[in-house]
């Protein structure tokens, strides 16, 4: 059995004094997979921060344990293999963009020879080539987010944890840095992300947590999350004759989206199936297959019980 990359158990933090206590963790426990983009998701003030800070060590926790690659969370040693990215920062702005990596990489245990061909592969994926030679307190808010996302991946870590790590992006930034999130999965890298934009977390994650209020409301593969919230499917194909569009609308509603291009809509698992057993057979190109009405969003939601959420 593989040791995971992220370990709690029973985690609780109260902060003031007896009389004054607010208790910002309540006993949560789960566990990350190593190689895994995993979710750690709720609202304002529902601690996910304070379970990070537990992680990281800034604090002690009230009871309960952490561990990183079971190693417990208050050695030193656990944080070795980890690249990470508070919420909030403050840099020293008086460093140019090449020297603050420089300095994180060497701090990383990093060899010399790859810091300095890692800088600039950095720097020009982030689009910011220019920023190496600039001092980060010229830096824009986006390029001050991209430099800290820098920092948490010059020393190649094993584990990333990152909060809010697309803060401030344009959206052709924060698409670069999602399919960053996937290669570095597929490298065998592990990915511990709490962020408010819930689509980007549908789109990457394997896995994930929602806490409010400090309570643990679910933990689980995305997928088993979202199956449980589907109201029916909808299925694009390219090709086909009549035939096959007279036997799909016996099990579904079925409409011409472009030339040459259908889709299909079905209520159920079931049908679903029978549809994708007949588009296989006729040897179609199936282009989209997706659950309607399954979204972390409203999944969300629903565990949250509100009827609005900000994507702020």
């Amino acid at each position: 059995m593989s040791i995971p990359a992220i370990k709690v158990e029973n985690l609780k933090k109260t902060y003031g004094s007896r009389r004054s206590a607010q208790q910002a963790l309540k006993g949560i426990s789960f566990e990350v997979p190593a190689g895994e983009i995993f979710g750690f998701l709720g609202p304002n003030g529902a601690g996910k921060t304070t379970a990070m800070h537990v992680l990281m060590d800034f604090i002690s926790a009230s009871g309960g344990n952490c561990e990183i690659f079971g190693i417990d969370s208050r050695d030193p040693r656990s944080r070795a293999p980890v690249g990470f990215l508070p919420e909030v920062f403050s840099f020293d702005g008086f460093l140019r963009g090449e020297k603050f990596l420089r300095m994180f990489g060497r701090l990383g245990n990093r060899a010399r020879g790859q810091i300095e061909e890692a800088i600039p592969e950095l720097l020009e994926f982030l689009d910011m080539p220019g920023a190496r030679r600039q001092k980060i307190k010229s830096y824009s808010k986006g390029m001050t987010q991209k430099i800290g996302l820098a920092q948490a991946l010059i020393g190649d870590p094993d584990l990333l944890i990152l909060d809010e790590p697309t803060s401030g992006m344009d959206p052709i930034a924060k698409i670069k840095i999602k399919n960053l999130l996937k290669k570095l999965r597929a490298e065998g890298k592990t990915i511990f992300l709490s962020t408010h934009i819930l689509s980007d977390i549908e789109d990457i994650a394997d896995q994930v947590v929602i806490i409010d209020q400090g309570e643990l409301l679910a933990v689980d593969k995305l997928d088993n999350l979202l199956r449980s919230d589907v109201q029916s499917y909808r299925i694009q194909f390219t090709g086909g004759g009549e035939i096959l569009l007279n036997r799909l609308s016996d099990y579904g509603d079925v409409k011409r989206v472009g030339e040459g291009r259908h889709e299909v809509f079905c209520s159920d698992a079931e049908t679903k199936d029978t549809i994708l057993k007949f588009l296989l057979d006729a040897k179609v190109d199936i282009t989209l297959l997706r659950p309607s009405g399954a979204t972390l969003e409203h999944r969300f939601l629903q565990l949250l019980q509100r009827e609005e959420l900000s994507d702020d």
